[in-house]
């Protein structure tokens, strides 16, 4: 079981902001996204407990998840 927090707008698109999800042992991140209706250009940063993760990284069962869009500014 993990659990998954999303922020931003992504929270909006998704319709909730904390989500608890069984996976099994793991499951990489595309797994994730493509499981919650995301896309690879919804996702633009990953902290798997509290610690920067990379895209294509991996979650575990136990993790705590939170996802962040694309940020844009200037």
């Amino acid at each position: 079981m993990i659990e998954i927090e999303f922020n931003l707008n992504l929270a909006e698109l998704v319709g909730k902001k904390l989500l608890t999800l069984d996976i099994g042992e793991s499951i990489s991140l595309s797994q994730l996204e493509a499981r919650l209706g995301l896309t690879d250009g919804d996702v633009g940063m990953v902290l798997i407990n509290e610690a920067w993760a990379p895209l294509n990284g991996v979650v575990m069962d136990g993790d705590r998840v939170k996802l962040y869009p694309f940020l844009e500014g200037g």
